[in-house]
């Protein structure tokens, strides 16, 4: 029987690196978020088959049935795979009996064929438990953790010219098997057989065909009322099916080969094992997370036959499935701790399978920060489309000593001392979208460099925080001021020397434009990485606001940065150009990601609310993307139009990285000429750029 397995490793990607290419060898790093855990155990300490001729006791594996072939049920097994041979003596002496079986399925039916050396074979024309006879041990996952539903099918032979096989319950269960069937035929020795069981025989198959377990076992009664020997592929019986060992199935063995053991996690028990139907058909996938890497297969995942994994570069706390956006499929609710030599975040996230095979952030939300013994946190209600954030309170630090970075790729942390309280959310469509926000007196804290790490924005870039943002506050005007009354300089000369920035040292951009407060302009300007606004109109005129571009390695990398209402509010919102030198696994030398960034400011704080990715290029080799900005069907905001460009030195054979999808990260695609999507447009909804679906 031809076996195909096919490794797809599907990489998504968050930010502002390429994704990592269609390789088995290196996983891409995607930072995003949940909460409940299950453990069912997993693919632990598993070894191959080795066939009838093996020595030491082996886990049955399941060979699906290609498309284009069938099991022709003549009691030979000359197209069969190899089978594992049943070498754990459970009772007797195991040198009288010889025992080796394999299992293959398709969507219908299971099949299993064996090969029995016994030379006393003792049949009657009744089938009692006491004959000579093979049994299959099958276990499924009942949907509580760590609870399993076990069944023993009897595989009676029966002796060609006298009497016909049955395939009979064995244990609490009684009476043949509907539409099971079984065939033998005679061998040296012995005899071989070919039996057929219905899907539909075990309840729980007809949604779970994967995280299975169970052995085979062959009864040699001799004539006696009860069996005297009795062998074994794997020790554990029906009565204890948490004991027993897995069965894997043709996308749980490609998961073990071709990634487990190349990484070293062969025996490895997930951290998280979760059953859910998720995306395709009806049956669940199995949701499973092995150290830093989330996976998923199935039997309808990708034609039953691949598997999906991401490196989430954490460590993941929480891992639920559950339908929270409402669309008859589950979603998956993934919560990360980031760990580095600063503060530790949390962030709280959910996973949809909107249409496809791959997982995209449908929402994200940084829930806690811990640094030693201080800690802030909220609280995070999952219901029925709706997600609601609160205040749970902070421990160690108040506004005058939290001087942690804001998050910019996932909604930041609820500070008590912040201006909001609460955020309600709801699923439209792609994302679940901000509806309403409770505000509440806040006190802004002073915002200095931090040396923690925040979750990096893509896979395989530098681990490097994302934009740092903050805001100063100077004091009162009279203490500021001078005899040329020149407030502004003052708030500027601040900045310069709270950030170090040395005498003489000019402003790579220097504006002035109203980005928020009475109208009056304010003056932006580009010093270093970090983008300043202040202003007599700005906080009061004695503050300054500031976000560091932190995706940015150098401050030449930041190649323009630009003043436009896209938004309509009547107030300019930012636009910066630039580009990223990242790290890639399809090839050895560095790829250059140039994107787009729009950032608002309001309430004196700056806000990233779109990015793209708007050109990649490795030496000669480019793809360049057409990114416009048209005016809004409201007459007042602007869309953001995407297109693909012209490629040069790479084609679709060529091109080294699959085709990333709209809403998989915090940084929208680069459509490709050869890609599935002709266009997209991205409309303002009141709080970010986000797709439009006219």
């Amino acid at each position: 029987m031809r076996r195909c397995r096919i490794l797809l490793a599907l990489l998504a990607a968050c930010g502002g690196s390429p994704p990592v290419a269609k390789s088995a060898d290196k996983a891409p790093v995607d930072v995003s978020i949940g909460d409940t855990a299950v453990a069912n155990g997993g693919l632990s300490a598993l070894s191959h088959p080795q066939g009838a001729t093996g020595t030491a006791p082996m886990t049955l594996r399941a060979t699906l049935v290609e498309a284009d072939a069938k099991v022709h049920l003549d009691g030979t097994l000359g197209e069969w795979p190899a089978r594992t041979s049943g070498r754990v003596v459970v009772k007797g002496s195991g040198d009288r009996v010889g025992f080796s079986v394999a299992i293959q399925y398709d969507d219908a039916r299971l099949y299993i064929g064996a090969e029995v050396k016994d030379d006393s074979f003792f049949r009657t024309e009744r089938f009692q438990t006491g004959e000579d006879h093979a049994s299959l041990v099958l276990a499924f996952p009942s949907g509580v953790p760590g609870a399993f539903a076990a069944y023993e099918v009897g595989l009676f032979a029966g002796k060609p010219g006298e009497t016909e096989g049955e395939v009979r319950w064995q244990g609490a269960r009684h009476g043949q098997i509907p539409g099971a069937k079984i065939v033998e035929a005679p061998a040296s020795g012995g005899y071989t057989f070919e039996a057929q069981v219905p899907w539909s025989a075990f309840p729980e198959a007809r949604a779970t065909r994967v995280g299975l377990r169970g052995l085979a076992r062959y009864y040699d009664s001799d004539g006696a009322a009860t069996a005297r020997n009795i062998v074994a592929t794997s020790e554990g019986d029906a009565s204890k099916p948490v004991d027993l060992p897995a069965l894997l199935t043709e996308p749980e063995v490609a998961l073990l080969e071709e990634f487990l053991e190349p990484k070293g996690l062969a025996a490895a028990t997930p951290k998280f094992d979760l059953f859910a139907d998720v995306a395709g058909d009806a049956l669940k996938e199995r949701i499973s997370i092995y150290d830093r890497f989330f996976t998923v297969c199935g039997p309808g995942y990708r034609h039953g036959k691949e598997f999906f994994f991401r490196d989430l570069g954490a460590d993941v706390v929480g891992l639920e499935a559950r339908d929270v956006t409402g669309r008859g499929k589950s979603d998956v609710l993934l919560r990360r701790r980031f760990t580095g030599q600063g503060a530790t975040r949390e962030w709280f996230e959910v996973w949809s399978f909107l249409g496809g095979d791959e997982p995209v952030a449908t929402f994200a939300h940084e829930v806690a920060i811990t640094l030693g013994d201080r800690r802030v946190e909220d609280a995070v209600h999952v219901g029925n489309r709706e997600i609601d954030v609160t205040l749970e309170g902070a421990a160690g630090w108040d506004a005058s000593s939290y001087k942690e970075p804001v998050s910019s790729d996932a909604e930041p942390v609820l500070l008590p001392w912040g201006t909001v309280k609460s955020q309600s959310y709801r699923f439209v469509a792609s994302h679940f979208k901000k509806t309403k926000e409770v505000t509440q007196a806040g006190v802004a804290p002073q915002a200095e460099a931090s040396t923690g790490a925040t979750p990096s924005n893509r896979p395989e870039e530098p681990t490097t925080p994302p934009e740092r943002a903050g805001r100063h506050v100077s004091g009162s005007a009279g203490a500021w001021s001078t005899p040329d009354g020149d407030l502004s300089r003052q708030v500027f000369d601040q900045y310069r020397k709270d950030h170090g920035v040395p005498d003489g040292a000019k402003p790579k951009v220097d504006l002035q434009v109203n980005v928020d407060g009475d109208g009056k302009p304010e003056r932006v300007v580009l010093m270093g990485k970090d983008i300043v606004v202040f202003g007599p109109g700005f906080a009061g005129g004695n503050q300054y606001a500031f976000l560091t571009l932190q995706q940015f390695a150098d401050p030449l990398d930041i190649e323009s940065l630009t003043a436009r209402d896209l938004t309509g509010d009547g107030a300019a919102d930012l636009v910066v150009r630039g580009v990223r030198h990242v790290s890639a696994s399809a090839t050895p030398a560095a790829v250059d990601v140039e994107g787009m960034f729009v950032y608002q400011v309001k309430g004196a704080s700056i806000t990233r609310v779109f990015a793209i990715e708007t050109a990649r290029a490795q030496g000669n080799k480019r793809v360049q993307g057409l990114v416009q900005f048209v005016p809004g069907k409201d007459g007042k905001t602007f869309e953001i139009d995407v297109r693909p460009g012209r490629a040069v030195g790479w084609n679709a054979s060529s091109f080294p990285w699959a085709e990333e999808q709209p809403g998989s990260s915090a940084m929208e695609p680069l459509l490709l000429p050869w890609g599935k999507i002709p266009s997209l447009r991205y409309a303002w909804d009141g709080t970010q750029f986000s797709r439009s679906r006219s």
